[in-house]
Formats: C-alpha cells, sequence, structure tokens
C-alpha cells in the first residue's frame, strides 16, 4: 500500500496548464465511495461522493473575504473553466491530507468540514 500511495503523490503534485489538476480517487473495483480534488496552484476543491445516488458533499473553506464569490478551477482539461464558490475553497496543502485518509480508509475524511450538495 505504501508503494501506491507514493504513485499517488508523485502524481497528485503534477500540474498542468497554468498550475491547475483535477483527480478522481476510488476504489480499483467500484466507482464509490469517490473523492474528487480540484486544485488551482495553492488552492484545492474537494467533493466526496459516498454512493452513486448522493449528489456529494463539499469541502468547506475560508476564502470568503475576497470580491469576488467565485474562483476559476479547470476539469477535464487545463482549458474546461468551472466556477467554485470561494467557501468551499480549502489549501491543497490540507487536500492532500485529506486525499490521504480518503486513499486508505475509503470514506469521508474527517480533517475538514464538509456540507452537503
Amino acid at each position: 500500500m505504501q508503494i501506491i500511495f507514493l504513485n499517488f503523490q508523485k502524481y497528485y503534485k503534477k500540474k498542468y496548464g497554468d498550475g491547475v489538476n483535477e483527480f478522481w480517487i476510488t476504489n480499483n473495483t467500484q466507482e464509490n465511495p469517490c473523492l474528487v480534488v480540484l486544485v488551482n496552484k495553492e488552492m484545492a476543491n474537494l467533493t466526496y461522493f459516498p454512493d452513486e445516488e448522493s449528489l456529494g458533499f463539499q469541502s468547506v473553506g475560508c476564502q470568503t473575504n475576497q470580491k469576488n464569490d467565485y474562483c476559476i478551477f479547470y476539469t477535464n482539461t487545463p482549458e474546461e473553466e468551472i466556477e467554485i464558490r470561494r467557501d468551499s475553497i480549502i489549501s491543497v496543502d490540507k487536500a492532500f491530507e485529506a486525499a490521504k485518509k480518503f486513499f486508505y480508509k475509503r470514506e469521508m475524511p474527517d480533517n475538514i468540514e464538509w456540507t452537503e450538495n
């Protein structure tokens, strides 16, 4: 498991375009639970899907003192934009710790706050 996680760690730090990436972390044999990690430079957003019927849970962050309520992230390609509410943005380091917890336990990481979609 440690070797697999080291590979994950290498890919997790990889960024494209202007410092962005997207990860869907699941079990090899099933689609859920699933953790989606969006990265834009030093910011991240997490979405956790416990099962296929769920609309999921968003990470709760604290970037609310900005002039804009949304921040641009990218999905599918480094050019396809998606707007994410600033109050759901966390640091890349915090997201990495959550991804690590999910990688080992396959359950909602408890190191961050969540809100249901």
